[in-house]
């Protein structure tokens, strides 16, 4: 031994052979035994005398005879000697026993076995199904889920402003020479072209014809020529109409004052009254011009209705021929290649079939004039939303529901109402009083007021600066109407302008024009707000793109606006366009300003742009 450490193989030289080698096992005492004391005599494991002695193996061997092991390798390699300070310890390492799983032959008992191929099949097809499930469940989820839906695109009309133009208006004076007209409205970015004035009357007023053009604009070719022409510019023509009343002229009437079928009944005929002798007309309703409503025929021996002159007497839309024979007129003209209609006058369709006399009106005026009675038997009927039903029928039919049908006049909420009771039965509906008689004195608060309104009521009207009776440019200074014009371009609705309304501020209406394509105008919200008592400004909004805000000056002099109370507005903003006299301090034109310390002349408009904060 060496170090302490017992070698085993010594064991041999010492006459003891290998095989029979003894591996030291130690037996735990009893407790009892704990306090005893070795006997010198018997202690043999000391072996004070002669460590060498034979008999030390036989006294090994009597201790237990089944503590007996081989003295393989395993065995040696559990026990460690460990030799410290001199002494010789044992140290017996943790028997680590090995997981051995089933051989080939034993998995092959149970690859076969009936019940276990079941269940794998069982399991499989499981599998699968319940894969192929979830997949159907992804799927019907995603196809079932609320999607966004993107927005309608806009119509034609709504892109672009209308531009209401009359031949004898332009240099031309025919039809002929309007293609360069169309071209200067192109680089304006204009595709609504609105025809007035087109349709053949008589030399007293009134329509002749409602299928043919006044000669001196020239023939129905030339007319399809410039459509052609727009068509190919992507532009649109829109033919202005009023179907109420016809000229004397009008074939129909003649046939109707003959009584010849079906004309009989196409215009609105009563017989008179007579009392002492002296006739009188049906009733009391009046003409807008003053005076009876009723013109007495002595070949026919009747009166006949009429709202305006005498020698434009009224259709009758209570009967369903005339109606359709309207209809007929629409169809000429689709088919010739018009875009849409505006229809004059249309809250004069129908009229009370019984002819019961008008209430008077509180509003002191003469006996015979027209604001002296209430009109409700002649006037804004809901029976007009039947007639102008079929008619925006025809419309659609024959366009693929592409074509426009409008009003030229403003139309009262309430009709409204009426009229879209079961459908939206006028495209762009217009209350423009307030824009139609305004003069360079309006005010911020009546167009805060008259534009937030109307918007109430509709999401897309039309906003019609000139009217019938005077234009924008008659009331008022050029430079304020250019304002006022740019000020509108970005309003959701479409402003319905004249020619020279496009050309005086050209290149900011050109600018605005185009911006009217943008998803912020075409989609975005509006808020309107009056700033410093006396500017007007409205924003357009919407989320991922540029902001617009509009602001006009009603004032007579200059002003400098905080705009950064505004919501989303940015510190910084963008002049994108104004009217020509929009002016700063110095010469030029900045087109960065601060937010909050923007300027603005008097009675001018500027626009900006900024990116909108979250």
């Amino acid at each position: 031994m060496e170090s302490g450490r017992l070698d085993l193989e010594s064991v041999e030289a010492n006459g003891i052979a290998k095989e029979t080698a003894v591996v030291a096992t130690y037996k735990t005492l009893p407790d009892d035994d704990v306090n005893r004391q070795p006997s010198t005599e018997n202690n043999v494991m000391g072996k004070p005398n002669n460590e060498n002695e034979v008999d030390d193996g036989v006294h090994e061997k009597m201790l237990k005879e089944e503590s007996k092991v081989s003295p393989t390798k395993e065995a040696t390699d559990m026990i460690k000697f460990i030799s410290e300070n001199g002494d010789a310890k044992i140290d017996i390492e943790t028997v680590k026993q090995a997981l051995s799983g089933m051989g080939k032959e034993e998995l092959m008992k149970f690859a076969n076995d009936p019940f276990w191929v079941k269940l794998r099949w069982f399991l499989f097809i499981t599998f699968w199904l319940i894969w192929l499930a979830m997949l159907a469940g992804a799927i019907a989820i995603v196809a079932m889920a609320p999607k966004c839906s993107a927005p309608k695109p806009k119509e034609w009309w709504e892109t672009s402003p209308i531009v209401q133009l009359d031949p004898a208006e332009t240099g031309s004076h025919n039809l002929r020479e309007m293609g360069s007209l169309l071209d200067t409205l192109k680089e304006q970015n204009v595709d609504a072209i609105s025809l007035a004035s087109v349709i053949k009357e008589s030399a007293t007023g009134g329509v002749e014809d409602f299928t043919d053009i006044k000669p001196q604009l020239g023939t129905i070719s030339d007319l399809e020529a410039v459509i052609e022409a727009a068509k190919y510019k992507k532009q649109y023509i829109i033919l202005e109409l009023d179907p109420v009343h016809t000229s004397t002229e009008h074939s129909w009437f003649k046939q109707s004052i003959e009584r010849k079928d079906p004309f009989t009944s196409y215009y609105v005929w009563a017989d008179g009254k007579t009392a002492d002798g002296r006739r009188s007309p049906p009733n009391n309703w009046l003409s807008l011009y003053g005076g009876s409503a009723w013109e007495w025929n002595e070949q026919r021996g009747q009166y006949y209705l009429h709202h305006f002159n005498k020698t434009q007497p009224k259709l009758n839309y209570n009967n369903p021929a005339v109606i359709a024979e309207f209809a007929d007129v629409l169809k000429h003209w689709l088919k010739i290649g018009v875009s849409g209609f505006r229809l004059a006058n249309t809250q004069y369709l129908t009229e009370d079939p019984q002819l019961h006399d008008e209430f008077r009106s509180t509003i002191p005026t003469e006996a015979d004039n027209y604001d002296s009675l209430v009109h409700a038997y002649t006037r804004g009927r809901p029976e007009n939303a039947a007639v102008l039903s079929t008619w925006q029928e025809t419309v659609y039919n024959e366009t693929t529901n592409t074509g426009l049908f409008a009003l030229q006049d403003d139309i009262g909420t309430d009709i409204l109402q009426v009229y879209n009771e079961k459908k939206k039965l006028i495209d762009i509906p217009q209350s423009s009083q307030f824009l139609i008689t305004a003069n360079s004195s309006i005010n911020a608060t009546t167009l805060h007021k008259g534009f937030s309104q109307w918007l109430n009521f509709t999401s897309w009207p039309a906003w019609d600066l000139n009217g019938k009776k005077s234009s924008l440019r008659q009331r008022m200074p050029g430079d304020i109407a250019d304002s006022l014009t740019l000020m509108t371009l970005l309003l959701p609705g479409t402003p319905v302008l004249k020619l020279n309304d496009t050309l005086s501020a050209k290149e900011a209406f050109a600018t605005l024009a185009k911006s009217r394509h943008s998803s912020t105008f075409l989609y975005g919200e509006t808020s309107f707000k009056t700033v410093n008592g006396s500017v007007f400004v409205y924003t357009r909004l919407k989320s991922g793109n540029p902001g617009y805000l509009v602001a006009y000056q009603t004032a007579e002099e200059p002003t400098v606006v905080d705009l950064s109370m505004i919501p989303q507005i940015s510190e910084e903003v963008s002049v994108v366009a104004h009217s020509p006299n929009y002016v700063q301090d110095g010469d030029t034109i900045r087109t960065k300003l601060p937010s909050n310390k923007v300027p603005i002349s008097a009675k001018s408009t500027v626009v900006l742009t900024f990116v909108p904060k979250n």
